[in-house]
């Protein structure tokens, strides 16, 4: 490494002894407290000849010399617990600290210092109890640095188990070599309202095992360790903090259903996972919340003998009629007078992870017009939840894998989805593109999301010439404001009016953003249909296109369906379905 114009970097150059923390030799302070500057510059030697000495393999030697080494800097500091403030002074006493505390992890290190804090689960139940098994040591015949004011010098015990902040009271039996176990109760999870707590990538753990450096007995340093548990499976080993869950979880299925305003409303099921990480044994009684003037079918008894699932199957009926909305229907379990209604799932991406939310079914009700025995192919990317959505309202989805698209009959679809980002994910689909052009040229309708622009620029994947990006460098098109005003430059084009009339009011009520990744340049051939722009921004118009391409139609749009249509947004369902029945209106 070297800095730019400059020699080749010189890591002495970093190096700082420990006297200079109190200035120059010749300081004024040194002069005034002689006694302070010999003592770190005793400790400057003994760190010099621990480094020589561990350069040798001698463990116990430079141990040992780094212990003496922390002493002469906490010897500085204040006996006072109650003061942070010793005879040093606010100027030197956090810089000696801050020395002290590097020393004595150096002084672990050359000790060959573990700490290990074990949980027996990862997920635990708030007052009850579990265990932690707590091993440490150091290298053969190094003795360890680390001992507990709690406990006599030749006793290495840990002082406690500290958990959601306070120290636990805790049950120990075991040694450290083999393991100390801790039989322990997590209280009720701390909850801060300070912003940056909340911004943490990773949240404080809810447990620690804590022991101290043992510089002497009334100047101690502590060392912690999160708690963890192993999960290990046939590929992988990961160890994990920690968590406080409720004893009792639902998992809903459907999480979402749509109820056409003009239909008759039929009764339809609800499906429910009850998970207990209780490890006590109990009857819990399982039902549903319903909106007022709805029915469920009665609650059901479980009995859980310790951790497990159980299933349950409960029937819900809506009104006669109902006015347009979201209703939201929330499952719970009921122990005593205790009632859980949170659902927790580990992320399909990092297993290790979960995602916690309330355990309901929102029902999402409006007016929408959908054409009979409505066929669309779906070529998905990302798991996208836009066909699930689509089946919602009675449309025939089928997704289309590699075989499919280079072989499969593909005039048998009214209209064909290509997903978010398909043409970079889906690595058969730009071998496949003629044959969906070919598709729509012959009467079928093509619509294609959003791509990214490195994907999609130069490709030549529509019919005629399009870009995403103006030039490297350039903001890429998108807006970001979901309340953002939307123009309609054709507002009798039949993709606004058939079978739906698109209005203002269609645009009300949507999440993040409006859309993403819009054309910037595009073909004469194109009809742009909507204008939308940022606040002090331009308008773009690239939100959605689309031409006539022999009998069918092609059409791209950048709008963010698979963002509104999850959050049940009834304008992005009736556009969508609209520009789906594109071959049927023309």
């Amino acid at each position: 490494m070297k800095p730019q114009g400059q020699t080749a970097f010189d890591p002495s150059s970093l190096a700082r002894s420990l006297v200079e923390l109190l200035g120059a030799p010749q300081s004024e302070t040194c002069k005034a407290h002689k006694d302070w500057c010999e003592r770190m510059t005793q400790a400057d030697r003994e760190i010099e000849e621990a480094r020589s000495t561990a350069l040798q393999l001698n463990w116990s030697k430079a141990t040992e010399l780094l212990n003496d080494a922390a002493a002469k800097a906490a010897s500085l500091r204040s006996l006072d617990r109650m003061s942070s403030i010793g005879p040093l002074g606010a100027k030197y006493s956090s810089k000696v600290l801050h020395a002290e505390m590097l020393i004595s992890r150096a002084a672990r290190m050359a000790a060959g210092f573990h700490f290990t804090a074990e949980a027996e689960h990862t997920k635990v139940v708030e007052d009850e109890p579990f265990q932690v098994t707590v091993t440490y040591g150091c290298r053969p015949n190094v003795p360890c640095p680390v001992h507990t004011s709690a406990y006599p010098p030749e006793e290495d015990k840990p002082s406690s188990i500290w958990l959601t902040g306070k120290q636990a009271e805790s049950k120990i039996e075991g040694d450290p070599a083999s393991g100390l176990k801790f039989i322990v109760k997590l209280g009720s999870p701390k909850k801060s309202d300070d912003l940056v707590e909340q911004l943490r990538a990773e949240s404080e753990p809810v447990a620690i095992a804590q022991l101290t450096f043992g510089i002497d007995r009334e100047r101690q340093i502590p060392v912690t360790v999160p708690v963890h548990h192993t999960e290990s499976t046939s590929t992988s080993v990961e160890r994990v903090p920690i968590r406080i869950v409720p004893a009792y979880t639902l998992a809903v299925e459907p999480k979402q259903e749509i109820e056409t305003r003009a239909a008759k409303h039929e009764p339809f099921d609800v499906f429910l996972r009850v998970h207990s990480y209780s490890q006590k044994a109990a009857t819990v009684s399982v039902g549903l919340d319903v909106p007022a003037g709805w029915k469920s079918s009665g609650a059901v008894d479980m009995s859980f003998t310790g951790e497990g699932d159980r299933y349950a199957k409960l029937t819900v009926t809506p009104p006669t009629k109902m006015e347009a909305g979201h209703y939201t229907i929330t499952a719970y379990a009921k122990r005593g007078e205790e009632k859980f209604t949170t659902s927790i799932e580990p992320l399909v991406s990092i297993p290790t992870l979960v995602w916690e939310e309330p355990a309901q079914t929102v029902v999402h009700a409006f007016d929408i017009k959908v054409p009979e025995n409505l066929r669309v192919g779906y070529i998905s990317a990302e798991s996208e939840p836009v066909p699930d959505a689509l089946k919602m309202l009675g449309i025939h989805v089928e997704m289309l894998d590699a075989n499919a698209l280079n072989f499969g009959d593909l005039s048998k679809y009214d209209a064909i989805v290509v997903g978010v980002r398909a043409y970079e994910l889906r690595s058969e689909l730009p071998g496949a593109n003629q044959r969906l052009l070919d598709y729509a040229q012959n009467g079928g309708t093509l619509v294609v999301q959003y791509q990214r622009d490195f994907a999609w620029d130069k490709k030549d994947y529509g019919p005629y010439p399009a870009t995403i990006a103006n030039k490297p460098g350039d903001p890429l098109p998108r807006i970001t404001d979901e309340t953002s005003p939307v123009k309609f430059l054709r507002p009798d084009d039949l993709l606004l009016n058939t079978p739906n009339k698109i209005t203002q009011d269609d645009f009300k009520g949507w999440v993040q953003e409006r859309g993403l990744y819009f054309w910037s340049e595009y073909d004469s051939h194109y009809t742009p249909l909507l204008a939308m722009n940022d606040p002090g921004e331009k308008d773009l118009d690239g939100a959605l296109l689309y031409t006539k391409l022999g009998k069918g139609t092609y059409i791209y749009t950048g709008i963010a369906f698979f963002r509104q249509l999850p959050e049940g947004v009834p304008g992005a369902y009736r556009l969508f379905v609209n520009l789906l029945a594109a071959s049927r209106s023309h």
